[in-house]
């Protein structure tokens, strides 16, 4: 088996709960997706990374501002600042595998290349420190990408995500969700999850 590389493509906040996003990873060739939930702090961070600059002066760097639009600029943050020492001081290279979904968390490592060191690491941080630094790749473990990975379209209309990449309380409000809909097959595979969860 190999690792299967990743492609950044977006992050979307969910429609029915803005302190909750979804990180679209795709494979180079953009045949399918792996969706990944993240919190609203996750989501943060990562769209400072991805936003397009608007190509005016940095307000931070030029004035002191603390502002968060569009113009910040992230090289003074904490992951980028670590990673530009790491690159000086050291010949290490890293890379982030995303391994495994427990309970709806993705879990993921980073790994020194050479050696073949691990750290684990939450998986939102781990796609954070591979858009901190372009020299990080990002991976799926293939077993992880065969199982949990679905299709990919461009036009699509809703992102899906399976049972098991959902958190708990997640799981919980589409339950009641479904129920108030009267979906009740899905309603059913929702108790299912949580039922395995609490390992009735």
């Amino acid at each position: 088996m190999h690792d299967i590389k990743l492609k950044f493509r977006s992050v979307e906040q969910m429609v029915n709960n803005h302190s909750i996003g979804l990180i679209v990873l795709t494979d180079e060739l953009e045949t399918r997706q792996l969706n990944i939930v993240c919190d609203e702090i996750s989501l943060f961070m990562i769209g400072l990374r991805t936003r397009a600059n608007d190509g005016k002066p940095d307000d931070a760097a030029n004035n002191g501002a603390s502002s968060y639009d569009n113009r910040f600029s992230t090289r003074y943050l904490l992951p980028e600042v670590l990673c530009s020492i790491i690159g000086y001081m050291t010949d290490i290279r890293l890379r982030v595998i995303i391994k495994n979904v427990v309970n709806g968390h993705y879990q993921a490592v980073v790994e020194d290349v050479i050696t073949g060191t691990t750290f684990p690491i939450r998986a939102t941080d781990g796609i954070l420190l591979t858009l901190a630094n372009n020299f990080i790749p990002l991976y799926a473990d293939e077993s992880l990408w065969r199982y949990q990975s679905v299709p990919f379209s461009k036009s699509s209309n809703g992102i899906p995500i399976p049972v098991n990449a959902l958190t708990s309380t997640l799981l919980e409000e589409a339950l009641q969700n479904a129920i108030d809909k009267e979906e009740y097959e899905v309603a059913q595979k929702l108790k299912e999850e949580l039922e395995r969860r609490k390992g009735k």
